[in-house]
């Protein structure tokens, strides 16, 4: 019995000692500046794949750990109307997160960078 808590113990040190690893590295290797991350929806994505796009992207934002410092901008290249009201509605929910037709994105960039 004593082996088995001495295994645990041993686990779940690891564990710890990997996740202050990963944490010490996402703090150095962020990148100072504010960031965005770009996710092209091409106009024949089905509805349920514009979720999981959109969703995978600030994911991998989160995941980065630049949540609070960075924003997913999905870029609708001619959605269905089913797939653009998701994808607006999942841009409501997530933080961070806009939808912008093609010829809006320039003026957004240029608005963000002069911040």
């Amino acid at each position: 019995m004593a082996t088995v808590a001495y295994c645990l113990l041993i686990f779940f040190a690891l564990i710890g000692v990997v996740a202050g690893v990963y944490l010490l590295v996402m703090l150095l290797a962020r990148p100072k500046a504010r960031g965005r991350f770009v996710v092209v929806i091409p106009p024949e994505t089905p509805e349920d794949d514009v979720a999981a796009l959109l969703c995978a992207a600030r994911l991998r934002v989160g995941l980065m750990g630049d949540l609070c410092r960075s924003e997913v901008v999905a870029l609708d290249c001619g959605m269905d109307e089913r797939g653009r009201l998701r994808c607006e509605a999942l841009c409501r929910e997530m933080d961070y997160t806009l939808l912008l037709k093609p010829e809006q994105l320039p003026e957004y960039l240029a608005m963000n960078n002069e911040q």
